[in-house]
């Protein structure tokens, strides 16, 4: 199974574990990628829609795994009984729907999250929560930017500085390129709204950011 680069960064943040949840799975493809590459043994693919769960079912047959990926019509984590050595993978949603899901479940073990809107607010929910970040990435594709972020479950509340909230946690340290760009435009973005706006004071922390790479 190919991944786009989208997907290609998620697939790369899920370590090697016995079963790995796709909630959100679409047509399936990333999960039975993680199977099709021997890093996880099991795996199950969650969607409230029945309709992309239709073809995640050929795209099964196609790929001779039938019997190690299941495939749910269902909202979240409901029903399912997870260890918390398992993975939980969660893409193309929102910080809200992502933060509805985790306080839905009793479930602890390592997120891996690809939040499309929201996703400062996304990171201080989950450090307040118990959850602290193991690495986060940046890329680019089509012409929007992706934070892809790995998290495991502390248990306590853990501290990250304004910076890491705000722009990601080690994002510097790993997409460098990515971020200097995203940075750049921001930064563009940021100098045109109105002197008022609360977001400008951004600006600054930015630049410096910038000027130590």
């Amino acid at each position: 199974m190919r991944l786009s680069p989208r997907l290609n960064e998620i697939a790369k943040m899920v370590p090697s574990c016995d079963c790995v949840v796709d909630v959100g799975t679409d047509h399936a493809q990333l999960p039975l990628a993680l199977l099709q590459q021997g890093l996880v043994r099991h795996a199950i693919g969650v969607d409230k829609s029945e309709k992309p769960l239709a073809q995640a079912r050929v795209n099964r047959m196609n790929a001779g795994c039938r019997n190690s990926l299941e495939l749910r019509c269902a909202d979240g984590l409901d029903g399912l009984t997870l260890s918390n050595t398992d993975v939980v993978m969660m893409a193309g949603m929102g910080a809200q729907t992502m933060m509805q899901v985790l306080q839905a479940t009793d479930w602890r073990g390592t997120l891996v999250l690809q939040p499309n809107r929201d996703v400062p607010r996304l990171r201080r929910w989950l450090s307040t929560h118990g959850w602290k970040p193991e690495m986060e990435t940046l890329i680019e594709a089509k012409g929007q930017w992706f934070w892809t972020s790995r998290w495991f479950y502390l248990g306590s509340e853990h501290w990250l500085s304004e910076n890491d909230l705000d722009f990601g946690v080690g994002v510097l340290q790993h997409s460098s390129v990515f971020f200097e760009q995203w940075a750049a435009q921001e930064i563009s973005r940021l100098h045109g709204l109105p002197p008022q706006a609360n977001a400008r004071v951004s600006i600054g922390r930015l630049e410096a950011l910038l000027a130590g790479l």
